[in-house]
């Protein structure tokens, strides 16, 4: 026994395009999902020669596309 958890396991956890775009996680469908991660352009996995991502990818990719308010951005002087 790994001593993991539930919450720990989770993470390892391995989502095919179809199964985001389903979930709605993430507003990109399977397709753009598959070509933008062949480009390199999305963290993915993998594993075993197909294209899956895991949880971190997820959050790393919503927060690829933030925007933050202007107020936020620092002035230069």
């Amino acid at each position: 026994m790994c001593g993991c958890g539930a919450t720990g396991l989770s993470e390892l956890v391995h989502y095919t395009p179809e199964q985001i775009e389903a979930a709605a996680w993430l507003p990109f469908s399977a397709r753009t999902l598959r070509d933008k991660a062949s480009a390199r352009v999305f963290p993915h996995s993998r594993a075993g020669g197909r294209i899956t991502f895991l949880p971190r990818h997820i959050r790393e990719i919503a927060a690829m596309h933030e925007v933050r308010p202007a107020s936020e951005r620092k002035h230069s002087a």
